[in-house]
């Protein structure tokens, strides 16, 4: 159901100036009372029910310089009832908001000492429970009321009459100025893959997340042929890469289309994990991967020299290795520039900037962008604070930007990209401007696109880059503190605990990398800034990390039964392995004697498939007739450190079973052989005689 709009091409009658200044008055009286809210709606007993609307301009709110200015407004009725027939009436400031804080009261509560005029109105037909419905009027920019508009921005606001329901809603217009210098606006877009309690991304993940309609083939459609600077994960990637042969073609088409953008970037944190709470648990630096191992598989690679597709490739007589990724090829997002740092917004102060920007080692100074919030003073993106290089987002117009991206209907991204526009063009920043469009899930590509535009077409601003930002001479500001996620560190603390009992077991492995990767990686994800808005559903992965780590670190034991007998002088001790990691283990069994009575073999090496058991045989000798004795088992690595506990098994020997077992067979034997000479000679007694 829409609204019933003017006809199109028709635009408001002009009116003389008495009758303009009449309506201005008229309209003033019957809108002098502020609505309540910002995109006000009438009140009720429940305000989840209430009917609300929403106005916006077209065009991101800028008054184009010919053509018309179009006014949207949509009505929501969440409620049970219908929203009777009515009308909606549009009108504009006649005076410009020359402050924020003017531009604030306005949306925020519609008080303005501004003189309004009607532009058009629309018969409003009803609106059924639990629907919505938009209308429009537009403006041409020749018409009279444009022609004493001077550079600035105006409010604008409709009434929609419905019955017994007035609904007020408010936007803002910016008339463009002309001639003055161009500023400089940078956009930082986020790549990421949300939240993820796994090291690597699989392969159904990735081809959900890369195919049409996906979050990631959305994110890169949205910021194809802009100014963006992408911000991009490294666990994504990395995991494509690491796939080879099996990544799913949507996945490589993806990855290929990123890497050929000309947009500037730089790297995140692998998982785009939580840097604040890392400094908070007193780490010195971000935690980075040292290998990949545990997610290549060397079956998904071509051999070295051989042609992808190739038919008939020559003969080799020693086929060669399969050539793996280096970290340097997985990880790589084709950024010009490293150490360049994001905390999630609200998250980070300067205690976490302090920390990354005394990193050494780097190819590039480090420098780490913050919100404006935790900054006392204005100043441009570039600044700095105790030695660490910053580059500092507005987080107001950032959040306008995040709001947009993820508005569901038109009218409400549109009415926030004009809020916007209104405060960037009263904002006076000292250099460039340097805004976001944060990280969030489930975008479209249409939304997402609209917040990036808007943010780098501004009237008289132009795009730029890393560099662009960083070429500006840097302002001293101060940093507010901001304390850690208590949370996440003590999260951290907790699995670094674990790490010892990880090294231990990862002995027992050829590659002792695979378990340590597969660990940081997941836990890197777990620290992943997407779990910030889903604490329930993040505590249930801490927990199930929880539980994995514990059964790797008991990963491979013994599996003891109860007391052994040793019936004779010599004979194995046969004992169980058990290996429940994803990968064969290799390690010795060392058994020791609990006395001089028993002679064993002090070291066996066992070998156990990946999540099997293996039986290993001991030989062991009795130096006794009979007695009771023990055998001490131990496991240990190839490299000689212990795993577990050591455990005692009883033994009882009973070698003279061995004799009297052969007693007993011989005399059973020799009773055998009697019993079948008597059976045979009383046999032949009883035959007759032969005559």
């Amino acid at each position: 159901m829409t609204f019933i709009s003017p006809v199109p091409g028709r635009r408001p009658p002009r009116r003389s100036r008495w009758l303009r200044a009449a309506t201005a008055a008229s309209a003033a009286i019957a809108l002098s009372a502020p609505a309540p809210v910002a995109f006000a709606a009438v009140e009720g007993p429940d305000d989840d029910q209430s009917p609300s609307a929403v106005l916006a301009p077209s065009n991101d709110g800028i008054l184009p310089a010919s053509g018309s200015l179009t006014l949207t407004v949509t009505a929501d009725n969440p409620g049970t009832e219908a929203l009777t027939e009515g009308e909606a009436t549009f009108e504009l400031g006649t005076r410009p908001l020359t402050t924020g804080g003017a531009l604030g009261s306005w949306l925020d509560s519609g008080t303005a000492a501004v003189p309004f005029e009607a532009v058009g109105e629309t018969a409003v037909p009803g609106v059924a429970a639990d629907q919505s419905a938009s209308g429009s009027v537009s403006v041409n920019t020749d018409d009279e009321i444009f022609d004493d508009l001077k550079p600035g921005v105006y409010p604008a606001r409709v009434v929609y009459r419905a019955g017994a329901e007035n609904l007020r809603a408010r936007t803002v217009i910016v008339v463009p100025r002309t001639g003055e210098a161009a500023k400089q606006v940078g956009v930082v877009v986020p790549v990421t893959a949300g939240a993820q309690s796994s090291g690597s991304l699989s392969a159904d993940a990735l081809k959900e997340l890369t195919e049409d309609g996906g979050d990631l083939r959305n994110l890169l459609d949205a910021v194809a042929g802009t100014d963006a600077i992408l911000a991009i994960d490294p666990a994504i990637t990395a995991s494509i890469r690491a796939l080879g042969s099996a990544a799913p073609a949507d996945a490589v088409a993806w990855l290929d289309e990123l890497m050929s953008l000309p947009n500037d970037r730089f790297a995140l944190q692998y998982g785009d994990a939580d840097l604040a709470a890392q400094v908070g648990a007193g780490a010195e630096a971000p935690a980075r991967l040292t290998s990949y191992a545990a997610y290549l598989d060397a079956a998904n690679f071509a051999a070295a020299g051989a042609a992808a597709g190739d038919a008939s490739p020559a003969p080799s007589p020693t086929p060669s290795a399969a050539p793996l990724p280096t970290l340097d090829e997985l990880f790589d997002v084709g950024a010009d520039r490293d150490a360049v740092f994001w905390p999630a917004t609200g998250t980070a102060g300067a205690e976490t900037a302090s920390t990354l920007g005394a990193l050494t080692g780097t190819e590039d100074a480090p420098v780490t962008l913050l919100p404006s919030s935790v900054v006392r003073s204005d100043a441009a993106a570039h600044a700095t604070a105790d030695g660490a290089d910053l580059l500092v987002y507005n987080q107001d117009l950032s959040a306008l930007l995040a709001q947009a991206s993820t508005s569901a209907g038109e009218t409400a991204r549109d009415s926030a990209l004009a809020e916007y526009t209104a405060r960037a063009a009263l904002s006076a920043p000292a250099g460039p401007l340097l805004v976001t469009v944060d990280r969030a899930g489930g975008r479209t590509e249409a939304a997402l696109r609209d917040a990036i535009v808007a943010a780098t077409a501004l009237p008289g601003w132009t795009g730029t880059d890393l560099n662009g930002l960083l070429a500006e001479k840097p302002a001293p500001v101060r940093l507010t503190s901001v304390a850690p996620d208590e949370d996440r560190v003590a999260m951290i603390d907790e699995f670094l605990a674990a790490q010892p009992g990880l090294r231990r077991i990862s002995g027992v492995l050829e590659d002792p990398a695979l378990l340590a990767s597969s660990e940081r990686a997941t836990e890197l994800q777990l620290l992943g800034n997407a779990w910030l808005d889903d604490r329930e559903g993040w505590d249930a992965a801490v927990q199930a990390q929880r539980e994995r780590i514990a059964s790797w670190t008991d990963g491979v034991a013994l599996v003891l039964g109860g007391p052994i007998t040793l019936a004779g002088s010599s004979a194995p001790l046969v004992f169980t392995v058990r290996n429940d990691l994803p990968w064969p283990a290799r390690l010795d069994l060392l058994a020791s004697p609990g006395d001089a009575r028993l002679v064993i073999e002090s070291s066996t090496e066992v070998e156990v498939g990946a999540q099997q058991t293996s039986r290993v045989a001991i030989p062991v000798s009795a130096l006794v007739g009979s007695g009771e004795s023990s055998v001490d088992l131990q496991l240990r690595t190839p490299a000689g450190v212990d795993i577990g506990p050591s455990e005692t098994v009883d033994v009882s020997v009973r070698a003279e079973w061995e004799s009297v077992s052969i007693i007993i067979l011989g005399g059973l034997v020799s009773a055998l052989l009697v019993f079948g000479v008597v059976r045979t000679i009383r046999r032949r007694r009883r035959m007759p005689v032969d005559a």
